[in-house]
């Protein structure tokens, strides 16, 4: 038997609350490590905020992918749960090997999201969009073939559970999405995978769907036998009987902790005994197992009928979309900020200091950035004239003030009187722009050819700049190195099914199947084969 999994390493003493995990989440090229997530944005509200959904162990995020990927729904934990590293990595593993339809494809990524300086895991994985089962049964009562419908699909949903080896460990209608008309399972932490026999349970499930007597030592493949029989009997009964959801549903489908405790005394299992013979077996074989231990539960396929092995498209009833209700709105949709920039350039008569300003840019606009419009305009120094006039009222209008003061002053006191030291001194200020005017015309003359004359120095070309993770905060310094022998050329390996070729290391290789998975020595065979350059790993580059 094998030990419990130990997870090195001291506790963590500071762990993000859902505002620090909401904080760094508006900006996903900062605080993940996937490039797959770096190239989303968060679904949001009205108001402008990420959509989060807090869970018992986790936060989750809907974040929409910005290259036509899809969503996904990102996992932040609530805080340390000791060994989950190992977990998810069996958990992930498995799932891999083995696949599931009823279970999403997953990553889990031990360092995935940097909140104040640290990394912290995440999961993320494909985001299935569709009502929980709950909501979905409230909406659907009045339809008795699609709940009939709903208990087919949760058998084929149990038995490729039982033939992945693997155990859910806590079905619930939040854990069950329907999508499309079929079942998906989410929420991964309590699941079982066959490497972890002999660990305990993370978790002991929903109090409403798990046995009176489950503990953490009860954590094997028959794990689901329990709860997967209580879904399916409560899916049966409201088919024939729709009244009992207004009667027992609350934070369950139909049944309660109270109902196994004390099966003898449940209003609920005498009235779906009344329903019918197929009903009444069922509820006596969940009422004995809740009476006995956890490891005596039958098996639900051996109870009733194996699935049809029709596709479901075949047999679903029309007309199963049901519209559902969320807070999310379009990114267009959200308030946006209007407030203009309340700087401005800086202006050769001010005496602060003047602004540093950046290069334009056509995505970006940095704090110090300015309107290109307002910088100095290069004069032609061949136009003598017109910049000696330039200069001329240039030095004319900064000047006249304190001239006309200092002249009126001098000719005050030297008896003149205001109207002819006015007058003087106004010409005078006029010849005297005139000279200034003429010597900086000259000056940008001379100046211009000296630049002309003058040898140009020709400099050695400045290597290419290296890329660099933008997680990365090294300084990087230009040198001329030796050119690097050439590397080999990485293997191309390609998507058969999708027609898309990636690098090797890609996180979209591992999702390949190895029926569907092509190897190409270089990017133009791929090309030539017709196959498309993946946009995340970029192997045409």
């Amino acid at each position: 038997m094998a030990a419990s999994p130990s997870h090195p390493g001291q506790i963590p003493r500071y762990w993000p609350s859902a505002r620090h995990f909401t904080e760094v989440i508006q900006c996903p090229s900062v605080c993940f490590t996937s490039p797959v997530l770096r190239n989303t944005l968060p679904a949001v509200d009205r108001l402008g905020m990420p959509i989060v959904t807090s869970g018992q162990f986790a936060y989750v995020y809907k974040l929409k992918s910005t290259n036509g990927h899809g969503d996904f729904a990102v996992r932040c934990f609530r805080g340390y749960l000791g060994d989950r590293d190992q977990r998810y990595l069996a958990i992930q593993e498995h799932v891999q090997s083995l696949p599931v339809l009823c279970l999403s494809d997953f990553r889990y990524a031990p360092e995935g999201i940097l909140v104040g300086g640290q990394r912290y895991p995440i999961l993320f994985m494909k985001w299935i969009d569709g009502p929980t089962l709950d909501l979905y049964v409230g909406e659907m009562l009045h339809r008795r073939d699609v709940l009939l419908h709903l208990a087919d699909e949760w058998l084929r949903v149990v038995s490729a559970l039982e033939a992945s080896g693997a155990a859910h460990g806590d079905l619930q209608h939040g854990n069950v999405i329907v999508e499309h008309g079929q079942l998906r399972l989410i929420d991964h932490d309590g699941i079982y995978v066959p490497a972890m026999n002999g660990w305990p349970a993370s978790e002991v499930g929903h109090q409403h769907y798990q046995h009176p007597h489950r503990s953490a030592q009860h954590f094997d493949a028959s794990l689901d036998n329990f709860s997967a029989l209580v879904i399916y009997l409560s899916l049966l009964a409201l088919a024939e009987r729709p009244t009992l959801w207004q009667e027992h549903h609350d934070e369950n489908l139909l049944f309660t902790k109270a109902d196994f405790h004390d099966p003898s005394a449940s209003t609920l299992f005498t009235k779906i005994g009344e329903i019918g013979t197929e009903h009444t077996r069922l509820a006596d074989i969940l009422a004995n197992a809740a009476s006995g231990s956890p490891n005596s539960v039958p098996r639900l396929l051996e109870l009733v009928e194996a699935p049809s092995r029709l596709p479901a498209w075949m047999t679903a009833p029309d007309d199963l979309e049901t519209e559902t209700k969320t807070r999310e709105v379009s990114r267009a949709e959200a308030p946006v900020e209007t407030r203009t920039a309340r700087w401005s350039p800086w202006d050769a008569k001010s005496k602060e200091r003047p602004m540093p300003s950046t290069p334009a840019s056509d995505s970006v606009q940095s704090v110090f950035s300015v309107n290109a419009g307002t910088l100095p305009v290069p004069r032609d120094p061949n136009k003598i004239a017109l910049n000696t006039v330039f200069f001329a009222w240039e030095f004319f209008r900064q000047y006249f003030f304190w001239w006309y003061w200092g002249a009126y002053v001098l000719f005050q006191f030297s008896g003149l009187g205001f109207t002819v030291g006015f007058l003087f001194a106004t010409c005078a200020m006029m010849v005297w722009s005139l000279v200034w005017g003429i010597y900086k015309a000259n000056e940008l003359v001379r100046n211009a050819r000296l630049k002309q004359a003058a040898p140009q120095a020709s400099l050695p070309p400045l290597p290419p700049t290296p890329r660099r993770s933008p997680l990365s905060w090294q300084t990087v310094t230009h040198v001329y190195p030796l050119p690097a022998p050439a590397k080999p050329p990485q293997p191309i390996v390609g998507n058969r099914v999708l027609g898309i070729y990636h690098l090797q290391d890609c996180d979209y290789v591992v999702q390949i199947s190895a029926a569907n998975t092509v190897t190409f020595a270089s990017p133009s065979e791929a090309a030539s084969h017709g196959y498309k350059a993946c946009r995340i790993c970029s192997p045409a580059t």
